[in-house]
């Protein structure tokens, strides 16, 4: 029982890494920004509609039916760990902070 409590307390003390990304479809120059507290996640979702054809967002649908995935790039912008006693909504505060600042500098007629 103890090795249930240690792992389960050790599973909520584990340090968050979290990012802001970007897709673009490189025939159209037409992206996606976003952001997310689990980078791995948002990783492994891109890759796994790469290989199975399932569109990564329901605004890339058409687009990725049309050009397949292999005309979209994802790209992590930047990456921020969560603080140690930071609540899981300051650090999504942070990121949808870090997110607006990068989609301030992006073109907003190419955004899907």
């Amino acid at each position: 029982m103890n090795k249930r409590k240690a792992l389960i307390n050790e599973y909520k003390e584990r340090k968050r890494r979290g990012c802001v990304y970007l897709i673009t479809n490189t025939t159209t120059g037409q992206y996606i920004i976003g952001y997310s507290a689990n980078i791995e996640s948002e990783q492994n979702k891109f890759q796994f509609g790469q290989m199975t054809g399932v569109a990564f967002h329901p605004k890339l649908r058409q687009n990725w039916a049309e050009l397949r995935a292999h005309a979209f790039t994802f790209k992590i912008l930047e990456e921020l760990e969560q603080k140690p006693g930071q609540s899981h909504e300051a650090f999504m505060d942070d990121l949808q902070a870090l997110e607006q600042l990068y989609r301030a500098t992006l073109d907003p007629a190419q955004e899907y």
